[in-house]
């Protein structure tokens, strides 16, 4: 069934959704980082777009004819391309923008804009001075904000506007306003399935779920956690949990084995938020006896031995885990997610036990981080026993947005520019650390992926250890790992 066209209504409003192709490739993933995306040069990721899915779920339900283009599957067309006898073929473009990509994206728009076609931005972006850049720079109608979504079928309508009646649409006239940033979102439960009859997802992969035809899903929205000072995903989504009921994500799931995949990657900040929830969601999804396998992300004290257990026997295959750090003082003082390194030696042993696969999602340079503490992060990993697939490390990024932003701006510690705003680029300093000492820090990172992590054998392990050490200058503290 993938690739089914339907029977376009007479004069039905046609709808162009881009996901335009950028200088980054399939490295650059869109939903991550709240929907701000993530530009990970280790990742071989390419995962469909989600939110322009949801879009042309919500369009076709309220009688618009949706098409989507990922360009960097199906390649890149000019503007003409969409016009035939002088008549376009789309009566509005919704082209998606990315914060690392942004100035690429903002070009895309500008050339349909330029070819006459009414265009819309679809962002996460809340920055008031990077929307008049956009709507200026592009010459698009509106902005368009994952909040949109829900009435998206009025929205783009002929007499859409920016005023109050739309909190998710911003237009030149409403960008200014200090007072737009609504994160007002509407029911999910009245939300149409996404349309994933629309993409072909024979193309996009997922590494940790090798094998399959990858789609993407979101069983929930927002993250309430403290670590918003730094993390872009409730800037993104909002700090309030908003969760689809759990009968439609088994309809997702069963839509999904009709289309013939087999493999879901879940979007969620924090899939087990709700415990109770959660065991119901795995019920559900058994009950739908697809075998779909899945993944998704979570953080390590929404975890238990049972609920781990009931997840892979709904067939979730791996987790995501924010840590951080490997340093005990930096969980103390600058991490945020107040969890112990004890609480993640546990989790690590309980997932082996379970057969669950998991990635560590650790980050340098956050303000009170040092050499010291970095070198005991790695030596953490080491002592986990992590192979290359079971770690990833990002580097700290002032998302625009967020107090740490605001800090970073204040003390003059950003020095990248947001074209390099990706998680995996140095674009800041702190008080502890230059960018070098950074840049270094993610060099010795790439050399342990390099040698697999904790399971290269114990002369190269030996060799790379005394690196570190002398990097860091000190041994790593007592208190950052069991001897």
């Amino acid at each position: 069934m993938e690739g089914t066209k339907k029977a376009e209504p007479e004069a039905a409003q046609r709808v162009l959704l881009i996901s335009p192709k950028t200088s980054f490739g399939p490295k650059l993933q869109r939903t991550y980082a709240g929907g701000l995306g993530t530009v990970n040069p280790g990742e071989r990721n390419l995962l469909p777009p989600l939110d322009l899915l949801r879009i042309a779920g919500v369009l076709r339900a309220a009688g618009s004819v949706p098409h989507i283009v990922d360009e960097e599957v199906d390649g890149v067309l000019p503007p003409a391309a969409y016009t035939r006898e002088g008549r376009a073929e789309a009566d509005i473009v919704i082209c998606q923008v990315s914060l690392a990509a942004m100035h690429e994206d903002i070009r895309k728009l500008a050339e349909f804009a330029a070819a006459g076609l009414r265009t819309f931005a679809y962002t996460s972006i809340r920055r008031h001075d990077q929307w008049q850049e956009i709507l200026t720079t592009s010459g698009c109608a509106g902005l368009l904000l994952p909040e949109a979504i829900p009435d998206l079928g009025r929205l783009v309508g002929a007499g859409a506007t920016g005023d109050s009646r739309n909190p998710g649409l911003i237009t030149a006239e409403t960008a200014g306003d200090l007072a737009r940033l609504p994160q007002i979102y509407g029911d999910l439960a009245g939300e149409p399935l996404p349309a994933r009859d629309l993409v072909d997802h024979r193309h996009y992969v997922f590494p940790a779920l090798p094998g399959h035809r990858v789609t993407t899903m979101n069983a929930s929205f927002g993250c309430p956690y403290p670590c918003s000072f730094y993390c872009p995903y409730p800037l993104g989504e909002g700090k309030k949990v908003r969760a689809y009921p759990v009968e439609r994500i088994a309809a997702e799931f069963e839509q999904c084995a009709q289309l013939g995949i087999t493999a879901v990657v879940f979007r969620d900040p924090v899939f087990t938020f709700d415990r109770r929830r959660t065991l119901s969601l795995c019920e559900a999804i058994k009950r739908t006896g697809t075998g779909i396998r899945w993944w998704c992300e979570t953080r390590i004290d929404r975890l238990d031995e049972e609920l781990i257990r009931v997840m892979v026997d709904a067939g979730c295959a791996g987790v995501e885990v924010g840590v951080e750090s490997g340093d005990a003082g930096m969980h103390d003082s600058a991490v945020r997610k107040r969890l112990s390194l004890d609480t993640v030696r546990a989790f690590h042993h309980t997932a082996h036990q379970t057969g669950l696969k998991m990635l560590f999602l650790l980050l340098f340079g956050l303000p009170g981080e040092t050499r010291r503490s970095i070198a005991n992060t790695l030596e953490f990993i080491l002592e986990l026993g992590l192979s290359s697939e079971e770690f990833n490390v990002g580097v700290i990024t002032p998302y625009p947005g967020t107090p740490l932003h605001d800090l970073a701006l204040s003390k003059g510690w950003i020095r990248g520019d947001q074209d390099q705003f990706t998680s995996f680029n140095v674009v800041m300093r702190t008080d502890e650390l230059t960018e070098n000492e950074l840049a270094e820090a993610l060099a010795l990172t790439e050399e342990l992926h390099r040698i697999d992590g904790g399971r290269a054998p114990a002369d190269t392990l030996a060799g790379y250890r005394h690196r570190v050490l002398n990097w860091a200058g000190t041994k790593p503290s007592p208190g950052g790992h069991r001897a």
